[in-house]
């Protein structure tokens, strides 16, 4: 009975973040167990939320050889959003007694071993989720939406339930993102669980190609020629 009514407790708890969550607009909330990474990549947390907001096809659509100055824009304001929706969801979780980290949608961090990396993989955090898988592209590709999303995380050890883990890569023999690269960084393995960044695309190369190629559209300009042309969210 007991069992019974901590369930029961759990599902509420889901029912009340992801409706909060849709509520602030995001397109999807999915919950995860972190329990099997280092407790340093988790910063001691065991549980993880990720909130999922969908990009627009519109906006999308009308970049051709290059990015444009409207996706950049748009880019900036999703990820502002996606911060705004995970301090409310913070504040909502840290009022029913569950200190929680909110990890912003795009920060790098000081890492010697790594210029390119956050202080936690959103991309872990919604695979774990059961919410899609990583592409060749190293992108997290949802399973309607594509790699047309923004993410955002938040760490916590409230007690909700979690998602089925996504395991396998859903890109098949797909390899469009390959070829579509600028940057030729790209290096075209199917992704596996675990496998490295570095063995799926070169960071430098793309960091490199967007700060040449791109300063006309703005500092901090994104690429997303990867996104624009997978199949799937199209």
């Amino acid at each position: 009975m007991k069992k019974e009514i901590c369930s029961h407790q759990s599902d509420a708890l889901n029912h009340t973040i992801n409706h909060l969550g849709q509520s602030l607009g995001a397109t999807a909330v999915g919950f995860s167990d972190l329990s099997i990474l280092p407790e340093q990549k988790r910063m001691g947390f065991n549980r993880a939320i990720t909130i999922l907001i969908k990009l627009s096809n519109g906006i999308l659509n009308q970049i051709g050889e290059e990015p444009t100055q409207t996706y950049f824009s748009h880019y900036r304001s999703v990820n502002r959003l996606l911060d705004d929706i995970s301090l409310r969801l913070l504040l909502s979780l840290e009022a029913l007694g569950y200190p929680s980290v909110a990890i912003p949608a795009s920060q790098s961090v000081a890492d010697p071993n790594d210029s390119f990396t956050g202080a936690f993989s959103h991309k872990t955090g919604a695979v774990l989720a059961g919410l899609g898988w990583i592409g060749r592209s190293a992108l997290f590709i949802h399973q309607r939406y594509g790699p047309r999303v923004r993410l955002s995380t938040i760490l916590t050890n409230a007690p909700f339930n979690v998602g089925d883990p996504v395991t396998e890569s859903g890109c098949g023999s797909c390899r469009v993102c390959v070829t579509a690269c600028p940057a030729q960084a790209i290096e075209g393995q199917l992704w596996t669980p675990g496998m490295a960044r570095n063995q799926l695309y070169d960071a430098f190369a793309c960091s490199q190609q967007m700060k040449e190629a791109y300063q006309h559209i703005g500092r901090g300009a994104v690429c997303g020629l990867c996104m624009v042309r997978c199949p799937i969210g199209q």
